[in-house]
């Protein structure tokens, strides 16, 4: 059968166009299909994943492999502290997500200042309203070691991993009770308060005078003397007789004594030892005689040892 092939005008196209038109129409057919062919050859095979990483996500293609072995293919490093969101060993599957999030530690040290508390103490040997501090006042401090975890740069949470205290120092402040500063630096146990013992065994008011002797010299209970001894008549005041001497005009204090010594005392109550003659005679006549209050805090046995 001959077909007749006409061109836009109408007119007949050529006889030999007409016979292999079919021929051209083949070959065409032909190619396409190859090409199809070749296009659908060169699609990815196997499995799809989703990474995420470094901040960007991306699919990649895979066979039968393992999270870990399919992040270092695709040269994603992970470092110590790093974090999958799945254990490296898994086995990838169709569609898997897999996360890496990069984690960093960062130690960070801060300072807490612990203030010193002061205390307050009172002492006879000190004239009221004077202070003198005993400790002085450090303060402590708390350091402590916080590690805070970046994870792909944000912060996300903070731990201590280490504290170090040092504790702070009290400072004790005394503060004196005594109506002037007495004369007498011996300590004792006793309380003033108005520059008055609050506790004692009886009261004696009079005259009491002032002495020195040379180096060396002692007593004639045998206790040493030294300044803070008293000479006494031992059947008013006992030997080892703790007393507290002030002016009953309260502007001198001999202060805390031993009754240790005897001699003249007529018309006196006691006889304050200044110290050794060489250095404090004229402490001595400072003191000379004053009117006296004197406060027996503890009566002794009047015991005597010669040496």
């Amino acid at each position: 059968m001959l077909l007749k092939i006409c061109s836009k005008s109408g007119r007949a196209l050529p006889a030999a166009v007409s016979v292999f038109m079919p021929v051209l129409v083949l070959i065409a057919a032909m190619i396409l299909g190859t090409a199809r062919s070749f296009a659908e050859s060169e699609e990815p095979a196997g499995m799809s994943v989703y990474i995420t990483a470094d901040g960007r996500s991306f699919t990649v293609w895979t066979e039968d492999t393992t999270v870990g072995e399919l992040l270092a293919r695709e040269d994603i490093v992970l470092d110590g502290d790093d974090e999958i969101n799945m254990p490296p060993d898994t086995l990838v599957s169709e569609n898997m997500e897999i996360a890496v999030s990069r984690v960093e530690y960062r130690d960070r040290t801060k300072t807490i200042v612990l203030p010193y508390t002061t205390e307050f103490t009172e002492t006879p040997l000190m004239k009221m309203g004077d202070s003198e501090v005993r400790t002085a006042g450090i303060d402590g401090s708390l350091t402590i070691t916080v590690q805070d975890k970046f994870v792909d740069g944000r912060k996300v949470d903070e731990r201590v991993t280490a504290s170090e205290k040092t504790e702070p120092v009290t400072e004790v402040i005394a503060r004196g009770t005594a109506l002037q500063t007495p004369y007498s630096k011996r300590e004792g146990n006793y309380t003033l308060k108005n520059g008055i013992p609050t506790e004692y065994a009886y009261k004696l008011s009079g005259k009491v005078t002032s002495y020195t002797a040379p180096e060396g010299s002692g007593t004639y209970s045998g206790r040493p003397l030294v300044i803070g001894s008293v000479g006494v008549d031992p059947d008013v005041i006992p030997f080892g007789s703790e007393v507290y001497i002030v002016t009953q005009d309260g502007s001198k204090v001999y202060g805390y004594a031993i009754a240790s010594d005897t001699g003249d005392i007529t018309d006196i109550i006691a006889d304050a030892y200044m110290g050794v003659t060489s250095e404090h005679w004229d402490d001595a006549m400072g003191w000379c005689a004053q009117f006296c209050d004197v406060y027996v805090l503890t009566v002794g046995d009047n015991s005597v040892s010669w040496h």
